[in-house]
């Protein structure tokens, strides 16, 4: 009779062997359409196939990451000292959603659809192997990671270059780093939406609520300016992307002005500072003119002043505070029209926060009018006398309804037959024809099927479709499913690739660089550095995201309250990346989140530092 501990050990190595198998299988898993029978002349040929097909090619790859995963589970993971708080339940779902987010966006990104995952027995039993050899590896990571860092002193006592005059350097040195690329693409890059937004000002086609009307006068301003004054209006763009970049530098200096002032440590700010200076799509988007930027600095400075007010409310008594605070959330809500939700609705979570804080009726309303309301109503004013003033058209409702709209497209595609009467005249009356937005729905794009949209529907024809889009949800609702996840993966995917440069001609503006030949020399910078592994996990969306997901997970096990709450304004971001046209050639909708989470987790770090830290 063998000792029970030589039993415990057998089977401790029994897992750690059959969990190193599965990591390895992860991995290397390759995925093919599902095996067709009728492709096979016996059912025997069929059944020998499939199990050729799920067991795979179990080569010298696998067998060396099958090693290596045997020696990290048994000699790291086996002795390493975890914080008990960051091993659980919390750390092993997430894990398991980035497994999931890898193996679905695989799945999409090669074959339209989740066949790789429930395409057939085979692939869905490869699937679930997959997902549990990846998720038992990221959690072990993710443990590590997060005990690396409760282990760690981000601040100290000791004098470094950041001391004294923080912001004016930090700002130099990023302007700095920013000018040559302004200087080579002069007079500037610009997107399509930028185009749109100058020819409302230099052209006789008039003013529009589609793009924000606040950054539309000022870009269009300058340069309808540039071209009065110098008879250039490539004078006037380069005016405005000086003042853009000059916008996010402030911002990010800031960031780490105000880690600097809670003790950070050197190294912790420079790697901050080279980050800002040194990955690539700072210095693209400084020098592209585009609302994005200046919104994204405004987003910078509002999760600021959001998150230092949730650690000590009491800075709500310092009218300079208030008065920041304040100009932040209006410029949040005026360069971008859905900045008006990330204010609000972070709004509302931060202040049933700072509720506690305010133990009489009369703070509690001097809180919420200064600190939120405040600023949404003078920015609706600002945008209403805008809308008067200029004669301006509506945007279109239609805006935040891409996601229905792409799922009624691939439903009709494949069911439109079961439809009846009713339904179809309901869909037809905000869509039109319906064999039209069958054959306009793109997966990766909502922009063919959201243009279908018949901008006079009124509310009652919005609810006769919204009723015949939920008949269809509840008839088929993998379909509803899969065209959701088609169309979001990509912003929880750090596989899939969204850097970007964009290159929209436009007659009006000259453009090509400073001298012949010089964007070319940028592009080539930009998509060689997106190919260099640090840079790129630096600039890609998916890997922002799961940084996001991991800090709140990390900042909940900590007991850091004010911290996590502090992400809030990134949370509702994220939300409005998943309601927009699409991720492939857009990471610009994730620019709050992509630009703000250094500064985020310095923040979380500089807290976690120090003593007496709040506990749930």
């Amino acid at each position: 009779m063998r000792p029970k501990g030589s039993i415990f050990r057998k089977n401790v190595m029994a897992w750690d062997l059959l969990k190193s198998f599965l990591t390895a299988f992860g991995l290397t898993a390759v995925f093919h359409p599902p095996l067709q029978q009728t492709s096979y002349e016996t059912g025997l040929d069929y059944v020998i196939a499939s199990v050729y097909e799920l067991l795979g090619p179990y080569d010298f790859k696998f067998l060396l990451l099958f090693v290596l995963s045997a020696i990290f589970y048994v000699k790291v993971i086996r002795g390493y000292s975890f914080c008990p708080e960051l091993k659980g339940r919390a750390v092993d779902g997430l894990a398991v959603f980035f497994s999931l987010s890898l193996l679905f966006g695989k799945s999409y990104n090669e074959t339209g659809s989740w066949s790789y995952c429930f395409g057939s027995a085979v692939n869905f039993v490869r699937f679930l192997m997959a997902a549990a050899g990846l998720s038992l590896l990221l959690s072990a990571l993710m443990g590590m990671l997060g005990t690396w860092l409760a282990s760690r002193r981000f601040v100290g006592e000791e004098e470094h270059f950041f001391r004294k005059h923080c912001f004016r350097k930090a700002f130099l040195i990023l302007l700095g780093a920013y000018l040559p690329f302004l200087l080579l693409s002069f007079p500037g890059n610009l997107c399509w939406d930028a185009i749109g937004q100058i020819e409302q000002v230099i052209g006789t086609g008039g003013y529009t609520a589609h793009h924000p009307l606040f950054h539309t006068l000022i870009m269009g301003g300058l340069i309808r300016l540039g071209g009065f004054l110098f008879h250039s209006y490539e004078a006037g763009l380069f005016v405005y992307v000086l003042l853009q970049a000059a916008a996010l530098a402030a911002a990010l200096a800031a960031t780490i002005t105000v880690l600097a002032k809670r003790g950070a440590k050197f190294s912790l700010l420079l790697g901050l500072l080279l980050i800002y200076c040194l990955v690539p799509v700072y210095s693209n988007m400084a020098s592209t003119a585009v609302k994005d930027v200046p919104y994204s600095a405004a987003v910078v400075g509002y999760v600021i002043c959001f998150a230092l007010l949730l650690e000590k409310p009491e800075r709500m008594g310092r009218r300079r505070f208030v008065l920041a605070f304040f100009l932040l959330q209006l410029g949040v809500i005026l360069f971008r029209n859905n900045g008006l939700y990330v204010v609000l609705l972070s709004g509302i979570g931060g202040f049933a926060f700072l509720l506690k804080g305010c133990p009489t009726v009369g703070q509690r309303i001097r809180c919420l009018v200064f600190s939120f309301l405040g600023s949404v109503v003078t920015a609706e004013l600002i945008l209403f006398l805008l809308m008067q003033g200029l004669g301006a058209t509506p945007g279109s409702k239609g805006e935040m309804l891409s996601i229905p709209f792409q799922q009624t497209a691939r439903y009709l595609q494949l069911y439109r037959e079961e439809l009846d009467s009713e339904e179809k005249g309901a869909i037809e009356a905000v869509l039109g024809d319906v064999d039209t937005v069958a054959a306009n729905y793109d997966p990766d794009l909502a922009d063919p099927v959201k243009a279908l949209f018949h901008k006079d529907a009124d509310a009652s024809e919005l609810a006769a479709y919204l009723k015949a889009w939920f008949r269809g949800l509840c008839r088929h609702p993998a379909v509803y499913v899969e065209a959701f996840l088609i169309h979001v993966y990509g912003w929880f995917d750090p596989a899939v690739s969204n850097s970007i440069r964009y290159e929209a001609a436009y007659d009006v503006i000259r453009q090509g660089g400073l001298f012949p030949n010089a964007e070319k020399l940028l592009i080539f910078y930009y998509r060689f550095a997106g190919r260099v592994s640090l840079l790129a996990v630096f600039e890609n969306v998916g890997a922002a995201v799961w940084a996001l997901f991991f800090l709140t997970c990390y900042q909940k096990k900590r007991g850091m309250s004010a911290a996590a709450r502090a992400g809030l304004p990134l949370w509702v971001s994220l939300l409005i990346c998943m309601a927009s046209p699409c991720f492939f050639n857009h990471p610009r909708y994730a620019f709050p989140i992509l630009f703000t989470i250094p500064f985020l987790y310095g923040f979380t770090l500089t807290t976690a530092a120090k003593p007496g830290k709040e506990k749930e």
